[in-house]
């Protein structure tokens, strides 16, 4: 289901201070992910407009970005036009709208705390990336106890200045065992998980199987 808060604009904010000390260690985190992609195809589902492309630098792998808000993928089409191989806007409900074993690499940045049922959400991941090819993820560490005192304040109180609450926003909190025992049960293999962003964040890659 799509999410009842909208907070589009906050796009816009993720590379700034004090904002980038949550989002930066992911933008560099992404380009190691990228620059050692086993394949130039890349999904980026749940994308946003990706304003991290620009921070990548110039690169021969080729994009396709998804998301569920159609403003977001009119604007990743304006800011990058040709560097992407595909925009697509898909329905939460319904699967990737891609073949199987698909794409080299598969990313998604901070998406799948959002996802009520994560377990099929991470199936549908793997399902579109070809055998031997990798998942990378990031979401919030609620094993920081700092993440959460500061979502429970400070987050909480900026988002009812711009109105709405961020109670319930991440329906599916995620610790490195957690992330680790669903990733497992979606059939990844060698999944490894770092803590980053001063501990605030999982940076996840993950192993799609080759098939025997």
């Amino acid at each position: 289901m799509a999410e009842a808060v909208d907070y589009f604009s906050n796009h816009s904010l993720k590379l700034r201070f004090p904002w980038s000390l949550y989002h930066q260690p992911i933008v560099e985190k992404l380009g190691s992910v990228v620059r050692s992609s086993p394949g130039p195809s890349v999904l980026n589902i749940g994308s946003g407009p990706f304003l991290e492309l620009e921070s990548l630098g110039k690169t021969d792998r080729k994009f396709t970005v998804c998301d569920i808000d159609e403003r977001a993928i009119d604007m990743a089409r304006e800011l990058h036009g040709d560097k992407l191989a595909g925009a697509d806007v898909v329905d939460p409900d319904k699967p990737l709208p891609y073949d199987d074993d698909t794409f080299d690499l598969a990313v998604s940045m901070d998406v799948v705390e959002h996802v009520p049922d994560p377990l099929p959400w991470l199936r549908e991941a793997m399902r579109v990336i070809r055998p031997g090819g990798i998942l990378f993820l990031t979401t919030p560490n609620y094993a920081s106890h700092s993440l959460k005192l500061i979502e429970g304040t400070v987050l909480e109180a900026i988002a009812r200045v711009q109105g709405f609450s961020r109670n319930g926003l991440h329906p599916s909190r995620m610790t490195r065992a957690r992330i680790s025992d669903l990733l497992s049960s979606a059939g990844a293999v060698n999944t490894r998980v770092e803590r980053i962003s001063l501990g605030w964040v999982l940076a996840v890659t993950a192993e799609k199987p080759q098939k025997s």
